[in-house]
């Protein structure tokens, strides 16, 4: 069995596919997989399908519902074969709540967690180039934002955020290496479309200037560094942060060397 959503949702086994087409399973069984192995209370639940209407009186029994469905569905995959006390064993009733038990080969985001740990250890060991490729391979996991597709209340959605947010720290982790062995230009490609995503993010900014910097295009780099730092006088009332000015004050140096 597999569950996604990194991505559009999805729930299948082997070629068997049980992704609930209703809007209110679909939510359920995306929130119970993001907390795989953890009991989610009803509150939580009912929380996230109810979050924009008044929260009816059946509420407890509807849920109770949505959860018999899903366990319908899991009935009749492989790997439960017919049997619902198998189905029962996956997703589990709790005193005030539901577990669904997920190995981490069948969850997407657990092997996506799994695969930045294996990069991040081989950056620690100066292997940037195999860390390179594990980040590479992490990125290509996501098949567009996640949850895509899903109408998605307020659990759901904080969850959404903070999968971009992990996955845009592991395109940061990327080009960190890439700058490292001096693969510039790859960097620069990597970090264009990123910078007009995120027009506020230092971190990515103090990135591209150095990239630009670093590979000759100097004059390039300062404009980014001015661009960013108007937005944020602008936009957000601050100055640039220190690494955002050492990145400048390193382009500057290069510069002035190079004259």
């Amino acid at each position: 069995m597999r569950i996604s959503v990194l991505g559009e949702l999805k729930a299948e086994d082997g070629e068997c596919i049980f992704t609930p087409h209703a809007t209110k399973p679909r939510q359920l069984i995306a929130l119970l997989a993001l907390n795989a192995n953890r009991v989610v209370s009803n509150e939580i639940l009912i929380e996230e399908l109810w979050h924009d209407a008044a929260v009816p009186q059946s509420a407890i029994a509807t849920l109770q519902t949505y959860i018999f469905q899903l366990r319908m569905g899991l009935t009749y995959t492989p790997g439960c074969a017919g049997d619902r006390g198998k189905a029962r064993e996956r997703l589990i009733t709790k005193p005030f709540g539901y577990q669904l038990r997920l190995g981490d080969d069948e969850f997407d985001v657990s092997e996506f967690k799994a695969r930045i740990s294996r990069a991040s250890e081989a950056g620690e060991a100066g292997r940037h180039t195999k860390a390179i490729e594990y980040y590479s391979a992490c990125i290509r996991m996501f098949r567009g934002p996640a949850l895509i597709g899903l109408h998605t209340g307020p659990v759901l959605q904080a969850h959404a955020r903070q999968l971009e947010e992990l996955l845009l720290s592991v395109h940061e982790a990327r080009v960190r290496h890439l700058l490292l062995i001096g693969r510039f230009s790859e960097a620069i490609s990597d970090l264009s479309p990123l910078t007009v995503r995120h027009p506020l993010h230092e971190g990515l900014h103090v990135q591209m200037i150095r990239a630009l910097s670093r590979s000759g295009r100097r004059s390039e780099s300062l404009k980014i560094y001015q661009d960013i730092r108007r937005r944020l006088i602008d936009e957000v009332g601050i100055e640039p942060s220190v690494a955002l000015q050492g990145a400048q004050r390193e382009a500057l140096c290069i510069e002035c060397h190079a004259s």
